[in-house]
């Protein structure tokens, strides 16, 4: 009888021995916790301008809807009710012209001057990057099928000019260049872009 005692004091130490002291066998072990920051996509980059567009101003608005859709009011000048102002500052303007016949008509090209700003001035661009203030280099290394043209303007002389279609459209860029800038200096992009260059109000 002791002899089955003894045997049976032998497993319960056995048994004991087996564990930690209060810690019960396959506990898991501290939880760790991963924080995952998600990478923020890049900003999403939109064009100052393009073939049919200024801003929010389109090709072909009127001036009320040019209006509208700039948030502001815009409107023909008195003396020469088919163009007027949509971005002026004290150094550049960007004007707007629909038809000289019937000027409720929509727009029918934009024209940007760099009038009184330096050459590295900053200036709109479009989905290409250039504009006001792009060499000829720029411009024919976003657009090879470029036309490059020297042309004279009676009021604002001689100018190289760098004409650009839009497949997708009846619109086209023309860049220019005046004699003694090496930038573009006089932007114009529509359906009825570079035609003049000078003397808008009233002709020649």
């Amino acid at each position: 009888m002791f002899r089955y005692i003894v045997a049976a004091g032998v497993v319960v130490l056995a048994l004991t021995a087996c564990g930690s002291p209060g810690a019960p066998v396959g506990e898991p072990g501290p939880t760790v916790t991963v924080t995952v920051t998600p990478t923020a996509a890049p900003a999403e980059t939109s064009a100052d301008y393009g073939f049919t567009f200024f801003e929010e101003a389109q090709l072909g608005s009127t001036w009320a809807e040019i209006s509208s859709e700039l948030n502001y009011p815009v409107g023909g000048i008195a003396e020469c009710p088919y163009f007027g102002s949509v971005w002026n500052t004290e150094l550049a303007t960007t004007y707007a012209f629909t038809s000289v016949e019937n000027p409720d008509s929509g727009v029918v090209f934009f024209y940007t001057q760099r009038f009184l700003a330096t050459e590295g001035a900053p200036f709109p661009r479009n989905t290409e990057g250039v504009g006001i203030g792009s060499t000829e280099a720029e411009l024919l290394a976003a657009y090879p099928d470029a036309v490059v043209a020297a042309e004279n303007d009676l009021g604002a002389g001689d100018l190289t000019t760098i004409t650009v279609n839009d497949s997708d459209s009846d619109s086209r860029y023309v860049f220019a260049i005046s004699a003694g800038n090496t930038t573009v200096d006089l932007l114009q992009w529509g359906t009825e872009a570079g035609g003049q260059w000078s003397h808008l109000c009233g002709g020649f």
